[in-house]
């Protein structure tokens, strides 16, 4: 039956095209006219762009994620670094009064994390002098610190109590004077002093009252700007001229201490060779001592304000009478009308003055006898301590006595 001539295989979709009968003239493969050619054979088609943009994707996602952790394996720590060496194993270190651990076996101690600013670093080991100082640092920093520490020696304890508290001030050499100030303060130069004792307050009100009441010596008159002063029993003495101060002293086994030795004992501390600008450390900080006011404090009130050796009141508060007259340094060429054996110097700034006068280096001098307008004016600015040769007979008979 004629179906009209036409292909079925070539009219229905999906099948494949039959191979071409002998005798039409075609090889395999090609098509009839009106056929579809079929598709050749080749390599497959590309996978969809999708898959590589997910690709790529992923992969930036791995990258971030681990510039991310790398960032937290190497980042600084917050604050700063403090190393501290030269001390003897298993001291103990203390910054702001907090304890970080003791010294390894080699003297040196890691403390991390420490908190941007001015820290206070204090280092103790019994048998020994405490180290203390203070050390400024920056978040990421990493700063070095050497204490080395003195030995006591066993027959010289470290604080006394000798007609009143007394700190031992040791042996050795020191740094007095400063090349970047005052003209009186030059030349810095080397001094090297034996063991002594010092005060470790200003002498108060009570104990000159002892003093005057077994002596039969005048009491000084209160200051113009408190009827009342001198019943404060803690505040420091006032209104007391060289000589008073000095009969003082001997009336307590003791002497006014040398320039050199307030000195030392205000600027150096234990095991160190770094030189304090001020008692407690190189800058001027405000709530370390009584100074811009009105009035002294109770000797004592600034703790804070404390020298290496644990020695108070040694900035602000009142002045202080040393044992020297006001003369240059040796090496020092600057001429003053002032400087000769008539004039004595005074140490430690006042209550009334800036810190700039309560350097440890700064000098100042003063007639040893007061003029009546400088009794008025000017005496209730000055007051002393005491010091004492370590080795002093009598002190070395009460040591004794004391054990």
């Amino acid at each position: 039956m004629d179906h009209g001539g036409g292909d079925f295989g070539a009219t229905t979709p999906n099948l494949k095209i039959p191979p071409a009968r002998a005798g039409t003239g075609r090889t395999a493969g090609q098509t009839s006219p009106g056929q579809t050619p079929a598709p050749k054979a080749g390599p497959p088609r590309s996978k969809s762009p999708l898959i590589w943009i997910a690709v790529a994707g992923g992969l930036f996602l791995f990258l971030c994620l681990l510039a991310v952790l790398i960032i937290y394996l190497t980042r600084s720590e917050p604050g700063f670094t403090m190393i501290v060496r030269g001390a003897p194993p298993g001291s103990d270190v203390l910054v702001d009064n907090v304890s970080h651990g003791v010294t390894s076996a080699d003297g040196s101690i890691r403390v991390t994390g420490l908190k941007s600013g001015r820290r206070g670093v204090r280092v103790l080991h019994e048998g020994y002098i405490d180290f203390n100082t203070s050390v400024v640092g920056k978040d990421g920093e990493e700063k070095s610190i050497t204490a080395q520490i003195t030995q006591v020696k066993k027959s010289d304890p470290t604080e006394i109590d000798y007609h009143g508290p007394m700190v031992l001030i040791p042996a050795g050499e020191f740094i007095i004077g400063d090349d970047g100030h005052n003209l009186n303060e030059k030349p810095a130069h080397k001094v090297t002093l034996p063991d002594y004792y010092i005060d470790k307050f200003e002498v108060t009100n009570e104990q000159y009252k002892k003093f005057c009441e077994e002596t039969k010596r005048k009491c000084p008159t209160n200051p113009w700007w408190n009827d009342k002063y001198f019943a404060q029993a803690r505040m420091p003495v006032v209104g007391i001229d060289f000589d008073d101060a000095s009969a003082y002293a001997a009336w307590a086994d003791k002497r006014l201490p040398t320039e050199e030795e307030w000195e030392k004992a205000a600027s150096w501390g234990p095991g160190t060779a770094t030189k304090r600008m001020w008692t407690w450390g190189s800058s001027p900080e405000a709530g370390r001592a009584t100074l811009g006011s009105n009035q002294p404090t109770e000797v004592g009130s600034n703790a804070n304000g404390a020298s290496a050796y644990g020695v108070q009141d040694m900035a602000g508060n009142v002045l202080e009478w040393v044992n020297a007259y006001y003369q240059p340094y040796p090496g020092n060429t600057a001429t003053d009308p002032n400087f000769g054996t008539t004039n004595r110097v005074v140490r430690g700034g006042h209550f009334h003055s800036e810190a700039e006068d309560a350097r440890t280096t700064r000098r100042i001098y003063q007639a040893p006898k007061f003029t009546a307008a400088e009794q008025k004016d000017r005496a209730w600015l000055i007051g002393f301590r005491c010091a004492v040769s370590a080795n002093d007979p009598k002190l070395q008979e009460h040591l004794r006595s004391q054990k």
